[in-house]
């Protein structure tokens, strides 16, 4: 069972002496264009372009990366690891095909967020053993606003209950 922890805070601002993964949920369409997404893109620039050109590879079934968990490796130059020992890594979590009056049900979003913590925790588990990841106590730690409660408008307390299945430990950023 996932631990959450409630942090006051802003999530760009968490540093860790080891590699910081921050997740956030996003559309399968290759648009950071709102939300806490568009700050990513500012942060993580270079996160941002290979999401792009992961979705279009995926272009002609853009649906099928639904469920799935792309952990992108940060580069130093990104302006969100100014003052960290190692560079972060994001996972960008497909919970819904498209954004705005065509994004999923919420149903169907926090089924996606189940399945793509279930592939971002074998991503971790493997990653771990040859980068120095965040760790407590041996648990891989994961760093994430209150994902879809945004622009996917799906109510926190349905993504909440599903993140506390896994296996891993969760910093939830709050403003």
């Amino acid at each position: 069972m996932s631990k959450l922890n409630y942090i006051k805070g802003d999530l760009f601002s968490h540093k860790s002496s080891a590699s910081s993964i921050l997740a956030h949920a996003c559309n399968c369409r290759g648009s950071w264009g709102a939300g806490v997404a568009a700050i990513f893109k500012k942060q993580f620039p270079s996160t941002y372009k290979l999401y792009v050109e992961h979705c279009k590879k995926h272009a002609s079934n853009p649906s099928g990366l639904l469920g799935s968990t792309y952990l992108i490796k940060s580069e130093s130059s990104d302006p969100g690891n100014s003052g960290r020992e190692n560079v972060a890594y994001v996972a960008c979590m497909f919970t819904s095909d498209a954004f705005g009056r065509r994004k999923n049900s919420a149903d169907d979003i926090v089924e996606n967020t189940d399945k793509s913590m279930l592939h971002l925790e074998s991503q971790l588990a493997e990653l771990a053993k040859t980068e120095p990841i965040e760790q407590q106590d041996g648990v891989n730690v994961v760093n994430m606003p209150k994902i879809n409660a945004g622009l996917f408008n799906v109510p926190w307390e349905e993504t909440e209950a599903v993140l506390k299945k896994h296996q891993v430990l969760i910093n939830v950023y709050v403003i």
